[in-house]
């Protein structure tokens, strides 16, 4: 028997505002909108301020709308963090289920990004997993518990931030076993607004442990597999929190704040400079822009 199709909702008809919805949102009054500064440098701050007198007697729930976002109150003001040419748009809106709003543009602004006196600083990838290799292979390498396998670990950049780190690893228990683990970590490079930002997304150990026997475990080998993994885990992550993540942010940092000095000193004005954005890539390494605050 041919299958069914599944019934399909019909399109969605673009909604025209009735002769009413419109007669009310011409009722909607403007007093002020303005969004300062109108210029600003790459992820600086903007505040928009409003002040809207909304009709009450329409019959219908008119409400504003600041870039598509709800606004509480007929007045107030809002901050924004911009890095490219941006533009708002407040507006008044009416929800008439079950059509879709109708709407009105009360008034728009654009505020300007000026890059013109921002600089760039690059630092090659290897610089970053260079470090991370370094720090790895020497915090396992001194272990009486661990193992490291041949070649010590592996540390590949990759795209959007990303640093994919695999660690080979043999656990030693004399006269009880061995237990060859892969320990996975990739660490995510961002930055913006002065701030160097090192997370950890993934943390993971795979691997199993062979017992002799299930007497060597007291016939709990599944159990103790577990506390095991748990207590890999748990070192592992705090390789991660203590050791990985503050040494990658300091290499950034130092060279960076370098730099952001120099351009200060540099600069005919001597305007502090902060980074704004942070890129980090296997191709690229790390691109870095600082512009001035003021």
């Amino acid at each position: 028997m041919p299958k069914l199709k599944e019934p399909t909702a019909p399109p969605t008809e673009p909604h025209t505002a009735t002769p009413a919805e419109k007669a009310a949102l011409n009722k909607v009054k403007l007093n002020s909108f303005t969004v300062l500064p109108a210029q600003v440098t790459p992820d600086n701050t903007v505040t928009a301020t409003w002040d809207v007198t909304v009709p009450t007697d329409t019959g219908f729930d008119i409400q504003l709308e600041l870039n598509g976002q709800q606004l509480t109150n007929n007045t107030g003001s809002k901050t924004f963090t911009v890095t490219q040419r941006t533009g708002f748009a407040l507006g008044a809106v009416i929800n008439d289920p079950p059509l879709p709003f109708a709407s009105r543009i009360l008034k728009s602004a654009i505020v300007t990004v000026n890059t013109s006196g921002c600089q760039d600083l690059k630092i090659p990838a290897s610089i970053i997993t260079t470090l991370l290799k370094n720090q790895l292979d020497n915090a396992f390498a001194g272990s009486d518990n661990f193992t490291l396998g041949d070649g010590g670990s592996t540390v590949t950049a990759g795209s959007n931030g990303l640093v994919d780190i695999h660690i080979p690893i043999t656990i030693n228990v004399p006269n009880w076993f061995d237990a060859d683990l892969d320990f996975h970590i990739q660490l995510n490079i961002s930055g913006a607004q002065g701030h160097v930002i090192v997370t950890a997304p993934v943390v993971d150990v795979t691997g199993g442990f062979p017992f002799l026997s299930d007497v060597l475990s007291g016939g709990c080998s599944d159990a103790v597999s577990t506390g095991m993994t748990k207590m890999a885990y748990a070192f592992l992550e705090r390789i991660v929190d203590t050791e990985l993540r503050p040494a990658v942010e300091q290499a950034i940092k130092g060279p960076l704040d370098q730099f952001t000095n120099q351009q200060q000193n540099d600069d005919p004005q001597h305007r502090p400079f902060a980074m704004t954005t942070l890129i980090f890539n296997a191709n690229e390494g790390l691109d870095i822009t600082a512009c001035p605050q003021s």
